[in-house]
């Protein structure tokens, strides 16, 4: 029962997101199908996560969220420059991200800047790796439910740049115990993509 307990919330990610992807096949960019499927998702997720805990200590410090939304664009940066030396691109495909950074900015910040940290983060870092770190220890469930998430992305490219990420994101929830700081990394993260993709 903890299994599905853990994986539920990825299983209606997914579900919601196959749907709007069905349903508005043709019709909708890569980015527009992104933020209509959080958009989706977070009022199911937000309703698990506050079932599943209250905030144990609201830790908000304002400086240190701007401190997690710069570390995000760094990190960012530094892992596309390692990969761009590695050239893993030449050797795999990356259409998805090549896809979602071809909407329109407007969208690209919606979908890519907010809602998808925002619904990922409560998904993967909210529900996911606090039910596994219900059942296992922190480092076991940071690496864990990194893996599910950069698995998650669904190519190489994307799960080989999502997992340190990932791991980032799992010990800022571990450390700080508040889902508001590892939401704001992946935003300093995807603004940093989106910004990227401009130039």
């Amino acid at each position: 029962m903890e299994i599905w307990r853990i994986f539920s919330p990825v299983l209606l990610h997914a579900v919601l997101s196959g749907t709007v992807a069905i349903l508005a096949a043709g019709r909708l960019d890569a980015a527009e199908l992104t933020l209509l499927a959080s958009l989706l998702v977070l009022p199911f997720g937000g309703w698990m996560y506050a079932k599943d805990r209250k905030e144990k200590k609201k830790n908000r410090n304002v400086f240190a969220g701007i401190l997690c939304v710069l570390a995000g664009g760094g990190a960012n940066l530094l892992w596309s420059g390692v990969l761009s030396l590695l050239r893993i691109q030449e050797l795999f495909s990356n259409e998805a991200q090549e896809a979602l950074l071809a909407a329109g900015l407007p969208v690209q910040i919606l979908a890519l800047g907010l809602a998808a940290p925002l619904t990922e983060e409560l998904i993967f870092r909210g529900l996911v790796y606090q039910r596994m770190r219900n059942l296992l220890s922190a480092g076991w469930s940071v690496v864990l439910s990194a893996l599910l998430f950069s698995l998650y992305h669904g190519n190489v490219i994307q799960a080989v740049f999502a997992f340190p990420m990932a791991l980032i994101l799992g010990v800022l929830m571990e450390k700080k115990q508040n889902l508001l700081f590892p939401i704001l990394f992946h935003m300093g993260a995807n603004f940093a993509a989106v910004l990227t993709g401009l130039l």
